[in-house]
């Protein structure tokens, strides 16, 4: 497409047919190549949030019409973020699929605009820069395991770019899972944290089960019995820190305390009961997760038409969630505390 005739948004200078000009990648607006880096951003940036698109005042002189050619399929190059032999960034024409240096406003080919058609606009941002995982080598031990191997019905690379963070430690035991047909693996993240590691990882059922079974284990702690033993045992130490005991007399007060809890049922069943969930979870946690995995880059694969919107889904639909694993916290504790409240009024 040829820009002369139309004008620079920034210095209002009309484009002359010598002029170098670059264009927004986000809107298609063109500038003086001089006046965008001095201006340092597109002069409609702020337009960019209500979907603007440049468009041209006089008729184009070199677009092409829709052919009947199509951008690249699916397990081919996506038409964004790759890279010629020879080094230099290179992108695809979504009209007829030829491939142009990443700095050209217009298909060399075709004369389509290649950031932001209107005609051609893809459900997800092109300038988004993804992690590739895709060419990874990942380890089992010794033994190499290549990005093209399998986990389930999916390729090993696929399924890093699903977990990301942390991915050179689940893809090793995720596929020797798989080849061994085993349930049970080790995670300590899961045994430490758990129902919290069970959302910052995705898996929401498994997590919201996990939390109201510790949040109802929670109540046991709080019969009126068990909070007065409490209650004295915090006297013990706060007369202790006044001066009031002496070492001696605290710790034994303390002790017979102590005692007097661990009789009562309901306090070896809280502690019983939360280490079981801990343990199940580190046991179990990398069983379901592989589970999870499996089935979502499945799914994302079959629906998805091209494969940089597959590589989108991926890399948004995967990874961790610290806003669930931070709320999860707070729901937690919220909850215990009216379980709580609600097992001492009703016992008292």
């Amino acid at each position: 497409m040829r820009y002369t005739g139309e004008t620079c948004p920034v210095c209002n200078q009309v484009f002359q047919e010598d002029d170098d000009i670059v264009v927004c990648p986000d809107c298609g607006t063109p500038h003086h190549r001089k006046c965008y880096l001095k201006n340092k951003h597109c002069a409609n940036e702020a337009l960019h949030q209500s979907g603007f698109v440049w468009a041209p005042t006089a008729a184009p002189e070199t677009m092409a019409q829709p052919g009947n050619t199509v951008p690249p399929a699916f397990g081919q190059q996506p038409p964004y973020g790759q890279t010629s032999d020879d080094g230099h960034k290179i992108v695809f024409c979504p009209n007829c699929g030829a491939q142009n240096p990443a700095e050209e406003p217009n298909c060399l080919n075709c004369g389509t605009r290649l950031y932001n058609n209107p005609q051609y606009r893809s459900p997800y941002p092109p300038q988004v820069q993804l992690p590739d995982m895709t060419h990874r080598v990942f380890r089992a031990g010794p033994v190499p395991i290549s990005p093209n191997d399998k986990i389930g019905e999916n390729a090993v690379g696929d399924t890093a770019e699903f977990v990301q963070s942390g991915a050179a430690r689940y893809i090793p035991k995720f596929y020797a899972m798989e080849k061994s047909g085993k349930k049970v693996s080790w995670n300590w993240a899961a045994f430490l944290f758990a129902p919290y590691w069970f959302f910052y990882r995705k898996l929401y059922a498994v997590g919201a089960v996990v939390l109201v079974l510790l949040t109802l284990a929670s109540g046991l702690t709080s019969t009126p019995r068990v909070l007065e033993a409490t209650d004295a045992a915090n006297t013990t130490m706060e007369q202790f820190y006044a001066g009031e005991l002496s070492p001696e007399e605290a710790q034994a007060s303390y002790m017979e305390t102590y005692k007097q809890l661990f009789s009562m049922p309901e306090v070896p069943a809280y502690f019983g009961i939360t280490f079981a969930l801990h343990l199940l979870s580190g046991l179990f946690a990398n069983y379901l997760y592989l589970q999870k995995t499996k089935k979502d880059v499945k799914r994302l694969r079959e629906e998805c038409a091209t494969q940089e919107e597959y590589r989108f889904k991926l890399f948004r639909r995967g990874g961790v969630s610290l806003l669930l694993c931070l709320l999860s916290i707070g729901i937690y504790y919220a909850a215990s505390t009216l379980v709580s409240l609600a097992i001492f009024h009703l016992l008292s």
